[in-house]
């Protein structure tokens, strides 16, 4: 048995719910996976647990996150004492804080993922949890080697460090979920949770210069999060509210659908390390490339390993030339074909989870061999 800790699991939506989806999926068709997951929604979680085909568990928690994790960590014993453990996953080091001591004195093989924002310390205290824990765990996984790069530099010393890109879901194959109002051209989406970093505010500045040259320009704009209403008051004051669509949360079917009638993916992320968030790769850039849709990224965290610069799309000198940027990239429709026809190849190369999942593998077949 696999065991998955989890406080990032769907119906949640996100990077790391999606990510922890479909290593779960993935790993089920080869081994029993049990997740041990957060509550989201009692409604909303029973419903998609209810769904979920193959050989899947999941358990979970509620309440009080100081209750809600060490609940987690006793149920995770229970099955610690009665089950074939093959290896524990952990989402991130914050799952493995309070077992780390106990897998390693039963010598249980320990696979911790980083993203990203988790890494980047709040103060020293934080840093000293994070390192101590990530010393302790047989294996690191991180999803770019930019974040690698973090893990490293934290002053982690754990010798077991690895890069894995994310897979990404290629939904191109499901049938379409309608989204009203869905008319332009061209049509740029941005697929993100409303955050600060992801760069909206500067693609809205772009959209009302390009709407004179492009008056049936329509911009996007699927996720939601806590910029919304600002991004809103943005929309309002640059009179662009014929050229922006908020869609909020999409799920596959509408994905299948907004892809395929889309010219250009953009996320410009911007450094917010001061404020503990960066951009550890994008997944949202790969989805995209799966319909030969190129993005325009910029060259902050791990995203120039998302999108290759000149051949899947562009990356942004600075944030700054978003507009230059975007509108000679709309204007050539041969050059963003080209780039787009490079994305889908690389993207159903390197990026499927059938593949994907080999690389974990490699790691979890070690562990057996070594058992």
């Amino acid at each position: 048995m696999i065991i998955i800790l989890t406080q990032c699991f769907p119906p949640r939506v996100g990077g790391i719910e999606n990510l922890i989806e479909n290593l779960s999926l993935e790993l089920s068709k080869t081994h029993e996976v049990l997740v041990l997951a957060d509550q989201y929604d009692k409604s909303e979680d029973y419903v998609y647990d209810s769904n979920v085909n193959g050989n899947i568990t999941i358990k979970r928690f509620g309440g009080i996150k100081f209750f809600r994790r060490r609940k987690k960590i006793l149920n995770l014993n229970q099955y610690l004492k009665k089950e074939n453990i093959t290896c524990i996953i952990g989402d991130s080091w914050k799952s493995f804080e309070l077992c780390v001591d106990t897998l390693q004195n039963q010598s249980i093989y320990s696979i911790c993922l980083a993203h990203g924002n988790e890494i980047i310390p709040k103060h020293s205290a934080y840093k000293k949890r994070l390192i101590t824990t990530l010393n302790k765990v047989s294996h690191i996984v991180c999803n770019s080697n930019y974040t690698k790069d973090l893990v490293l530099q934290t002053g982690v010393i754990n010798k077991s460090v690895t890069c894995i890109h994310p897979g990404a879901q290629n939904n191109i194959n499901l049938s379409d979920e309608t989204i009203p109002n869905l008319n332009g051209s061209p049509i740029i989406v941005t697929l993100a949770r409303l955050e600060k970093r992801k760069g909206h505010s500067y693609i809205l500045s772009a959209i009302a210069k390009l709407k004179n040259e492009y008056p049936n320009i329509l911009y996007v704009i699927a996720g939601s999060g806590e910029e919304l209403s600002n991004l809103k008051k943005i929309v309002k004051k640059s009179k662009i509210e014929n050229n922006v669509l908020f869609v909020g949360n999409i799920n596959n079917n509408q994905k299948n659908f907004l892809f395929k009638k889309t010219d250009l993916m953009i996320m410009p992320t911007t450094d917010e390390t001061n404020n503990r968030s960066i951009e550890g790769f994008g997944i949202a850039y790969i989805e995209a490339a799966f319909y030969g849709v190129p993005s325009i990224a910029s060259n902050i965290g791990g995203t120039p390993e998302a999108v290759i610069h000149e051949e899947t799309g562009l990356i942004l000198p600075k944030i700054d030339d978003v507009y230059s940027v975007l509108q000679n990239l709309i204007s050539d429709k041969t050059k963003i074909k080209k780039l787009g026809q490079n994305a889908k190849i690389r993207a159903e190369s390197n990026y499927q989870w059938e593949n994907v999942i080999k690389n974990y593998l490699h790691i979890i077949d070690k562990i057996d061999r070594e058992n």
